[in-house]
């Protein structure tokens, strides 16, 4: 029930999230599971706003990011998303990425969302279109990869990142918090995502990867522009994990905005002042860097 509750509010809050767009052309055209790669979890679904022939000059895009602990999880959870966002005049996409269960670490899930911005980059080539800029947008694991990608490969991205959205993300794997929600279960998902066995007795000695793992110990003066939402009842990811990044951010002079849901959980299922005043974020994000 929880989860159904989750993806509704998700399903509501893009739909909302899209008059920030514009018009809308209504004449979305989608490619579904294009090969990014050759595994069978390397495809992304693209949507474009029109026919190729009818889109003149350039063009940003979004690629979203589903989640699901980097272990389950399908990026059709975003195609009403891509689908309004096309509506509206821009590119978008929604990928899936290899995972736990084919053997892979943040490293390859990092090198996927590589591979995907460039197929993504040369499909628009090839149909005649020339994207801009690309913001990204993902949840809890989803936001997690969106904003490590992000913050570690902003100069060598296929295309520039415009900015990133990580909602209720896993940012900092060291925060002594996730042990109190998570417990036990930390160090499975860290071992998991590193590729290193991790235990109690070991835990400092791997605090290198888990730093590189994590997306707070990446930041700079020059990641890009960063918008951060957690609940602050949420028992999954700690809510000290914002608040940390928000005072990193804050302290390498990053442009952000960090939004607290205070009476929400993971799902950010509450607080529909907060959704609203995001969407007001989103907005003004999207016509100052895209």
């Amino acid at each position: 029930m929880a989860k159904k509750r989750i993806v509704a509010f998700f399903t509501t809050l893009i739909t909302l999230i899209l008059s920030w767009f514009g018009i809308n052309l209504g004449k979305v055209q989608t490619y579904r599971n294009v090969a990014y790669g050759t595994a069978a979890r390397q495809v992304m679904d693209v949507y474009y706003p029109d026919k190729p022939e009818n889109i003149e000059g350039s063009v940003d895009a979004m690629l979203f990011i589903h989640g699901g602990a980097w272990s389950s999880g399908d990026k059709s959870v975003y195609a009403s998303y891509c689908k309004k966002v096309a509506e509206n005049g821009y590119v978008a996409a929604t990928m899936n990425y290899r995972m736990f269960q084919q053997n892979a670490t943040f490293v390859e899930m990092l090198e996927d969302i590589n591979l995907a911005i460039t197929k993504l980059k040369e499909k628009a080539e090839a149909d005649g279109i020339e994207i801009d800029k690309i913001a990204l947008m993902g949840a809890s694991a989803g936001g997690h990869l969106s904003l490590l990608y992000a913050y570690t490969h902003y100069e060598t991205s296929p295309l520039p990142i415009a900015f990133v959205v990580g909602q209720v993300a896993p940012v900092d794997f060291l925060d002594p918090n996730f042990g109190e929600t998570l417990g036990e279960h930390q160090l499975s998902l860290i071992s998991y995502l590193t590729g290193v066995q991790i235990i109690n007795e070991n835990f400092s000695e791997h605090e290198d990867i888990i730093k590189a793992a994590s997306p707070y110990y990446h930041v700079t003066p020059d990641v890009p522009p960063t918008i951060l939402c957690y609940g602050f009842k949420d028992t999954l990811v700690p809510y000290s994990n914002g608040v940390n990044l928000d005072a990193k951010l804050t302290e390498m002079g990053v442009e952000h905005t960090f939004l607290t849901y205070p009476n929400s959980g993971h799902g950010l299922e509450n607080d529909k002042d907060v959704s609203e005043r995001f969407l007001e974020v989103l907005m003004e994000y999207a016509a100052r860097f895209c």
